[in-house]
């Protein structure tokens, strides 16, 4: 008799070690979408420099780089999948652990598939979309167990063992461009998440991209009014803008590298709204690398050349 109560004390205590392991300052994003989310541009040589505070749990097996499914690394690209690129998830990430105190990391748990309707988020539509979609397509959703939907909830409860779920992301749209019951399907699958997690909406707030725009050679632009709708029919549903972010110049439906990296920080600016951390750099700026080479600049004087050959000193001044 003793025997079992010990063993109970020790399982009992082994449990509550367990859920004592969870890092309150651990935050994690899901997202979602197709292949906007899933990173369409290929990463160059300034993407690959990450703060070790940024994670990702891999959602399916990667053989390049080697990753397996469940586990967290460092959120090099491609963070999604083999097939995926640089994309939304990227500059979300590094740029929320660049604005949150360094105690803070940040984990994304993405699940994205190049041209999936949101249909196949759904666990009672996905069967269906399997058995008619292309190869290359169906190869992608069999590595998440031919459940999108599932997969993401699981590797979901798989990251609550270690922090706190702070927010999910979306980008999806052209393959139901249009559609008027899209935003009554995206909350459909939110409130599923919500309930499949353990979550509230009221902590948990939503953050759905635009496509592309039309003046940046998008042809899923219509899609945007019914994104805009998404507040009417999510509490804590938010949209991130596309505005002036440039296509990738070869189709109509992909952003470029840099505006991935553009993207990315829009999402994570509203994020940080949310949160009531009110951005001080607007998201689209980059810094040019000579400037950085400064150190607190009060004024710069540069020499320049006037007229008759005379020399001016023209005197910037410079606050930070």
């Amino acid at each position: 008799m003793k025997r079992l109560f010990l063993s109970l004390v020790f399982l009992v205590g082994g449990l509550l070690g367990a859920q004592a392991e969870v890092d309150p300052n651990f935050y994690i994003y899901l997202c979602f979408g197709q292949s906007n989310m899933e990173g369409n541009a290929r990463w160059e040589s300034v993407d690959n420099t990450v703060d070790d505070r940024f994670k990702m749990l891999a959602t399916c097996n990667f053989t390049s780089p080697k990753r397996n499914l469940g586990e967290w690394y460092k959120a090099t690209p491609p963070i999604v999948s083999p097939w995926g690129g640089l994309g939304m998830a990227d500059y979300f990430g590094r740029t929320m652990v660049a604005a949150l105190p360094s105690n803070v990391k940040v984990g994304v748990v993405d699940v994205a598939i190049g041209g999936i309707a949101i249909e196949g988020f759904m666990p009672d539509k996905i069967a269906g979309i399997l058995a008619k979609a292309d190869s290359w397509q169906a190869e992608r959703i069999r590595a998440y167990g031919s459940d999108p939907y599932q997969r993401l909830v699981d590797m979901a409860k798989k990251a609550q063992e270690a922090g706190v779920i702070k927010g999910i992301l979306l980008h999806q749209g052209c393959s139901n461009n249009g559609n008027p019951n899209w935003p009554k399907m995206v909350k459909s699958i939110y409130d599923n998440m919500l309930k499949d997690l353990g979550l509230s909406g009221d902590s948990v707030p939503i953050f759905v991209g635009e496509t592309l725009y039309k003046n940046q050679g998008g042809s899923c632009y219509d899609h945007n009014k019914v994104v805009e709708k998404i507040p009417e029919v999510i509490k804590n549903g938010h949209i991130v803008t596309a505005e002036d972010i440039t296509g990738n110049g070869q189709d109509t439906w992909h952003f470029s590298a840099a505006g991935y990296r553009i993207f990315g920080r829009r999402y994570a600016f509203e994020a940080l709204k949310v949160m009531g951390i009110e951005p001080k750099m607007d998201p689209e700026y980059q810094m040019n690398a000579n400037l950085k080479k400064f150190f607190t600049p009060k004024s710069v004087a540069t020499p320049i050349q006037g007229y008759h050959n005379q020399i001016k000193k023209l005197i910037l001044s410079c606050t930070y």
